[in-house]
C-alpha cells in the first residue's frame, strides 16, 4: 500500500512536470519525442511487443515477418505520439484542432441530434481516441467518454484532467446504467469504445477471422433508447495532422429473435472497424489481449516423417478440444470449443543443416520473434514457405527432429509449445509442457508431465470398453533400431489366429505399417487374402485408410501387436480391449541395460495393460483368454494430459 502510494505520487509529479516542459516545445519537435518513447517502450516491453506482433500475424497471415514488425513498431510509436498529444491538449485545445484535424461529415452528428433521442458515438482504440471529443466541443456539443479507473488515483485524476480540458464528460467505472439512460433521453451524445474483450458476458463475433468477445451495450442502449450510433473514427495522416470522421447512423437490423439481431448487429459494426483496421493497421492497439475469451486455438503439429511421431502429436492436439472446453465452461462461457489443427512436414535440407538448427535453438529466445533467418538457411523452401506465415496458439511436435523448429516457432507466435519425448540438452525450459512416458523420464521438472504410455488418438467411451465382439485385431510393425520383425514370427502369429478363428467361429482384422518390410506383406497377402475369416487385410505400403486402426480395435476382443513400436501398443493397450503383445523371447537383460521399447512392454505387462507371448505361443494365450474372460485393464492418460493442457490454455 505504501509503496503504490510513492509510486503514485512520483508517477503525478513526473507526468505533471512533463506536461509543463512540453508546454515549451513545438508540436512537432514534441511529436519526434512521442515516437521515440513509442520505440523505448517497443524494445523495453517484450510483453506487450509480442502480444501486439503475434495479433498482427494472426490477422495478416499475407504479410511478411518483416511487415508485420513495420506494422508493430509503428503501431507504438503512434501511441506514443498520442501521449505527447493529451498532455499538451490543455495548452492547444480548440485551436489544435483548427490546425491539425479535418473533420468529416459533422452533419451527420447534428441531423441525429435533430431526432431529440440522443447519439452514441462508437469508436475504438484507433487513431488517437483521446482527442476525438474535440470534435463534439468545438461544434458546441458536451460528449460522455467511458473511463476505466486507473490503480492509481492521482494519476487517474490528472488524466481524466486532461481529458476533460477538451470538453467532455468523463463517465467512471462507477456511472450507472441509469445516468446512461438518462443522458440519452436528454439528447446527449455518449462515447462507447467497442473493441474491448468483454469476457463471458460479451457476445462473440468474428474479428479477423477469430471470434472475439463482444460487449452488448451499443446495441442494448441503441435499442432501449432510440438513440442513433454513429460509427465514427479518427486516424492520423502523416506525423501531426487527423482525419475526424463522423458516420452515418447504424441501420439496425431487426427480425424479432433478439438474441439472433443482437449478434448480428455486432458483427456488422465489428465488421466497420476491421475495415478502417486494415486500411490503417498500425494505428489500432494491437498490444490489447482482444481475443483473450475466444473460444477458438489453432494448433500446430510438427511432423518429423515418422508416422507414430504424428499419431502421437495429433493425439496431444486433439485432447486440447476438450482442455478448452473445460476452461470455458470454468469462466462461465457457453461458446463451443474451436480447435483448428494443422499438421505440416518439416524437411531440412541437410543433416548438416539439421544438427546447425538443433544447436542454434538452443541460444533461441523472445528476441528471435520477427526473424526466421534461422529456419528459412536450415529448412527446405517448401518447409519454411509451408510454417513461416503460420499463426499457432499452440505448437506441438513429437521427437527429436522437429524439436528446434517448435522452439523458434514458439517465440516467434508467441505461442504455447509441447513436445512429446526428451527434447535433448539445454532446451527443456524452452517448452511448456513436455510429455514424457514413465520409462523415458529420469528427472522430473515443473513442466515435465510423466505418463504410463504414448499419447494416442483413441477414445473409448464406457459402454464401447466393455462390449464383447467377434473378432481379434491384428497390428504388425516392422523394422525399427535395434529391433528386426522377423518373418517367421509373423507366419507362427498368423497360423494361430487362422486356427483359433475356425475353431471359435471368429472373425479377423490385420493392418501393416509403413514400416513392414515386403517379404512380411506378401506372407500376409499368400495367408490371408482369400481367407474367409479375414474380414480386413489393410497393406499400409499399398494403400493406408484412416482411422482403420480404431475400426479394428471396435470390432475385436482381443488385439495382438508386434513389440517394437511403443505408439502402436499405447493405442491398443488405451482400447479397453485384451492385448497380446508377441515377441520371440523374455529380456534377460538388467532393466538399466534394456531398450526403452523392452522397458515398455515389461512396465505394461507389470501392470496389466498387456500380455506378452512367443510366436508359438499365442495360440494358447487367445485360447486361455476367450475361455477365462479375465477383466481389462485400460491404459488411460488422457484425463491427465488434458488436465495439463488447461494450463496452457
Amino acid at each position: 500500500m505504501k509503496a503504490d502510494f510513492i509510486v503514485d505520487f512520483l508517477g503525478f509529479i513526473a507526468v505533471k512536470s512533463f506536461s509543463i516542459f512540453l508546454w515549451c516545445i513545438p508540436l512537432r519537435p514534441a511529436l519526434w519525442m512521442g515516437r521515440r518513447i513509442g520505440d523505448s517502450v517497443y524494445h523495453a516491453n517484450l510483453k506487450r511487443r509480442m502480444i501486439a506482433y503475434a495479433n498482427l500475424k494472426a490477422a495478416f497471415p499475407e504479410k511478411s515477418s518483416r511487415d508485420l514488425k513495420r506494422i508493430n513498431k509503428a503501431h507504438f510509436e503512434n501511441l506514443g505520439m498520442n501521449v505527447i498529444e493529451l498532455l499538451k491538449l490543455p495548452f492547444m485545445a480548440k485551436d489544435y484542432l483548427r490546425c491539425h484535424v479535418k473533420l468529416e461529415n459533422v452533419d451527420s452528428v447534428k441531423s441525429s441530434l435533430e431526432q431529440g433521442k440522443g447519439v452514441i458515438v462508437l469508436t475504438a482504440h484507433f487513431g488517437n481516441w483521446e482527442i476525438a471529443s474535440l470534435v463534439a466541443s468545438l461544434s458546441g456539443y458536451t460528449m460522455s467518454v467511458f473511463a476505466r479507473e486507473q490503480k492509481y488515483e492521482r494519476l487517474n485524476n490528472l488524466l481524466n484532467q486532461f481529458r476533460q480540458s477538451t470538453g467532455c464528460k468523463v463517465i467512471t467505472k462507477g456511472f450507472s446504467i441509469k445516468d446512461i439512460i438518462k443522458t440519452l433521453n436528454n439528447n446527449g451524445i455518449i462515447a462507447m469504445l467497442s473493441d474491448q474483450d468483454a469476457g463471458a458476458n460479451g457476445v462473440f463475433v468474428n474479428f479477423f477471422n477469430r471470434p472475439a468477445s463482444t460487449a452488448r451495450g451499443i446495441i442494448t442502449f441503441g435499442s432501449r433508447t432510440g438513440a442513433k450510433i454513429l460509427p465514427s473514427f479518427i486516424w492520423r495522416v502523416g506525423v501531426d495532422k487527423h482525419i475526424a470522421r463522423a458516420g452515418d447512423p447504424f441501420k439496425f437490423v431487426n427480425t424479432g429473435d433478439k438474441e439472433k439481431d443482437v449478434k448480428v448487429n455486432l458483427q456488422r459494426i465489428t465488421d466497420i472497424l476491421e475495415d478502417y483496421i486494415r486500411k490503417f493497421p498500425e494505428q489500432w492497439l494491437w498490444a490489447h489481449k482482444r481475443w483473450k475469451s475466444t473460444p477458438q486455438r489453432n494448433v500446430l503439429v510438427l511432423a518429423d516423417g515418422k508416422a507414430g511421431h504424428l499419431n502421437q502429436a495429433i493425439g496431444v492436439a486433439e485432447m486440447v478440444e476438450d482442455a478448452l472446453g473445460s476452461r470455458l465452461k470454468a469462466r462461465a462461457i457457453e461458446e463451443k470449443p474451436i480447435v483448428k489443427i494443422q499438421a505440416i512436414d518439416i524437411k531440412f535440407k541437410n543433416k548438416f543443416m539439421k544438427m546447425v538448427l538443433s544447436i542454434s535453438s538452443v541460444f533461441a529466445s523472445r528476441r528471435c520473434q520477427g526473424c526466421l533467418r534461422c529456419l528459412k538457411f536450415c529448412l527446405t523452401k517448401e518447409s519454411f514457405e509451408a510454417v513461416k506465415n503460420k499463426y499457432a496458439d499452440i505448437i506441438i511436435s513429437c521427437g527429436a527432429s522437429a524439436v528446434p523448429v517448435n522452439i523458434f516457432l514458439k517465440y516467434e507466435n508467441n505461442a504455447n509449445n509441447v513436445v512429446i519425448m526428451k527434447p535433448g540438452l539445454g532446451r527443456s525450459r524452452k517448452f511448456n509442457l513436455i510429455v514424457l512416458p514413465h520409462h523415458d523420464c529420469t528427472r522430473t521438472r515443473s513442466n515435465i508431465l510423466v505418463t504410463e504410455g504414448a499419447p494416442n488418438r483413441i477414445r473409448v467411451a464406457n459402454n464401447e470398453q466393455r462390449a464383447t465382439n467377434n473378432g481379434i485385431g491384428l497390428l504388425i510393425g516392422g523394422d525399427a533400431k535395434g529391433f528386426q520383425l522377423n518373418k517367421g514370427w509373423v507366419e507362427k502369429v498368423v497360423d494361430a489366429l487362422i486356427k483359433i478363428s475356425e475353431e471359435k467361429d471368429l472373425d479377423i482384422f490385420v493392418s501393416t505399417s509403413r514400416r513392414t518390410s515386403p517379404e512380411v506383406d506378401r506372407l500376409l497377402k499368400e495367408k490371408l487374402s482369400d481367407n474367409k475369416r479375414c474380414k480386413l487385410l489393410i497393406i499400409a505400403n499399398e494403400k493406408n485408410i484412416d482411422g482403420a486402426v480404431a475400426n479394428i480395435f471396435g470390432l475385436s476382443d482381443i488385439v495382438i501387436t508386434s513389440p517394437e513400436s511403443m505408439s502402436m501398443i499405447s493405442e491398443a493397450a488405451s482400447s479397453g480391449k485384451h492385448v497380446i503383445v508377441f515377441r520371440e523371447r523374455q529380456s534377460a537383460r538388467m532393466p538399466k541395460c534394456q531398450t526403452k521399447y523392452e522397458k515398455l512392454v515389461a512396465n505394461f505387462e507389470k501392470k496389466g495393460y498387456i500380455k506378452t507371448a512367443k510366436p508359438c505361443e499365442i495360440y494358447d494365450k487367445i485360447k486361455e483368454i476367450l475361455e477365462t474372460r479375465p477383466e481389462v485393464k485400460r491404459l488411460d492418460d488422457r484425463e491427465k494430459v488434458i488436465e495439463r493442457l488447461k494450463g496452457l490454455i
